[in-house]
């Protein structure tokens, strides 16, 4: 997955590693050659290594989680190992106290994070995933929660948790995009101090695009983006054509199928209601050898 800001302008573009728990839970857990030794010499990654040893064991209590995701903010050319940021899935009966007593330093019971147990058990039942963000790369002590709720069990939920800003005015200024989906993914970050100012929901074309990637017209949605000022014309007009399938023939025969796909919108929120837009487009590949064809 890709991630662009919306505004005009040069900008950055971070990408994410998405992992589930039906496929290789292997692959950061230091079990094969994949993962270079000089990784481990970053507290982060022997975090996510040991993390990932876990996640592998059936009788682990971190075993239960449902996918895991790798961000890397990328600022230029790397000069050394990337620092990541990790996000973990579960379901509503699992605790996220070991995954966390694994990922980062603090006990789960410590005042530190205090506030993220309270904001947790604030979350409504009918929230069917919540996601947990360890920022590594990010001069921040701060977690991120990502919960997928209705939007007006999401704005209740701010209410609760004591969110500093005024819900119902961002309530007012966000409706226009809760038509698209029944849902949306909001995202809070728990600092020891408190809940912070800035919240983010993921705005989804359909329930395809939320649940398995593979939504319908994005049009309508980015057309929005341009109406509130958070878009350009331009940029929205090539990422409206980005969805799609090529294949390319690689040199021994094999051909690589590649599936483009427009996933979602974060829309970023300031206690003054200045919003900020992203957009979040995904590549998919499969590779056929030559004996296939």
């Amino acid at each position: 997955m890709f991630e662009r800001p919306l505004s005009g302008g040069e900008h950055p573009v971070d990408f994410f590693l998405w992992l589930s728990a039906k496929g290789r839970r292997d692959v950061l857990a230091g079990t094969h050659a994949g993962l270079p030794a000089a990784f481990l010499g970053q507290e982060s990654w022997r975090r996510i290594r040991d993390f990932a040893r876990g996640w592998e064991d059936e009788t682990s209590p971190v075993h239960d989680v449902c996918s895991v995701w790798l961000e890397f903010d990328i600022r230029g050319r790397l000069a050394g190992v990337p620092n990541p940021l990790i996000f973990f899935t579960i379901e509503p009966h699992v605790s996220p106290r070991p995954v966390l007593e694994l990922l980062q330093p603090r006990s789960f019971d410590s005042p530190e994070l205090a506030t993220l147990r309270r904001c947790w058990e604030a979350i409504p039942s009918s929230c069917r995933y919540r996601t947990v963000g360890v920022l590594y790369s990010r001069p921040t002590e701060a977690l991120r929660l990502i919960l997928i709720l209705k939007p007006d069990e999401a704005f209740s939920y701010l209410e609760r948790i004591g969110w500093p800003g005024a819900p119902g005015k961002l309530y007012q200024r966000m409706a226009p995009f809760f038509r698209f989906h029944s849902e949306i993914a909001l995202h809070v970050d728990v600092h020891p101090q408190g809940v912070q100012p800035q919240v983010g929901m993921e705005i989804y074309v359909d329930e395809d695009a939320m649940y398995r990637g593979r939504g319908g017209d994005c049009g309508p949605l980015l057309d929005l983006t341009v109406k509130e000022s958070l878009c350009t014309p331009g940029l929205r007009d090539a990422l409206a054509v980005w969805p799609g399938t090529d294949t390319v023939g690689l040199s021994d025969g094999s051909t690589v199928r590649i599936e483009r796909m427009f996933h979602h919108v974060k829309v970023v929120s300031q206690l003054d209601l200045s919003l900020q837009a992203k957009a979040y487009t995904t590549a998919e590949y499969e590779v056929s050898p030559p004996w296939n064809r």
